[in-house]
């Protein structure tokens, strides 16, 4: 329908992902441990919504990961990635991926939206859920006595 190698294919779209992660990050600040939902659906685990963030982030992160076998998700069935010589350092990004199998779909030169991988592995290595709450919005993004106090209004 959109021809050729089309960018619109496939359930998993980073930019996407990246705007609910952010989006969950800012109800989390808001809303702190006070609010949970269940995460996985149908687990009857509750999560708060920084840790159904990192959840996300994870599952993202995964499929560029090698998995038990040493292959990683991204690649689907291509082995020429999956047998690179390089030892698999070198990434094609796609630019939709398959939610079951994490093989990616569409176009293979969409290095700036899959590269929000990094920006993820990043941000939960020195990001905690207290973290967020004590330092604001800006915490998460500043690191140590450079983030600002949060105002939360008089005392």
């Amino acid at each position: 329908m959109f021809g050729g190698n089309s960018n619109w294919r496939g359930p998993v779209w980073m930019p996407v992902n990246a705007l609910i992660i952010r989006a969950l990050l800012n109800f989390y600040y808001t809303n702190g441990d006070n609010f949970k939902i269940e995460c996985p659906t149908g687990s009857g685990k509750l999560m708060n919504l920084f840790e159904v963030s990192k959840e996300i982030s994870d599952r993202l992160t995964k499929t560029f990961l090698r998995d038990e076998r040493g292959r990683r998700p991204v690649y689907g069935g291509t082995d020429k990635f999956q047998s690179d010589p390089t030892g698999g350092i070198t990434f094609s990004s796609t630019s939709t991926s398959m939610g079951t199998t994490g093989a990616g779909l569409g176009a293979s030169h969409q290095t700036g939206w899959t590269g929000v991988v990094a920006k993820l592995i990043q941000l939960y290595g020195f990001l905690d859920p207290k973290k967020l709450l004590d330092a604001g919005k800006g915490g998460a993004f500043i690191r140590g006595s450079e983030a600002p106090r949060p105002s939360r209004g008089p005392s």
